[in-house]
């Protein structure tokens, strides 16, 4: 598996995502399968107008 840096704070997001997932399913989530969730969700949301956007400040 690619290793990647993901800074502290988006870090810290996806540990707290997990946190909820695990409390909503009452099953445990792992950061690292939250972690693909949320890549594979924001790949099938994601679009054209958000690249512009991210690109114009946030990223």
């Amino acid at each position: 598996m690619p290793t990647k840096h993901i800074d502290d704070e988006t870090w810290r997001k996806v540990e707290q995502a997990a946190v909820k997932a695990t409390i909503a399913t009452k099953r445990s989530v792992k950061e690292t399968q939250m972690l693909r969730w949320l890549i594979l969700k924001g790949l099938e949301e994601i679009n054209e107008d958000d690249f512009q956007r991210l690109v114009k400040g946030k990223d």
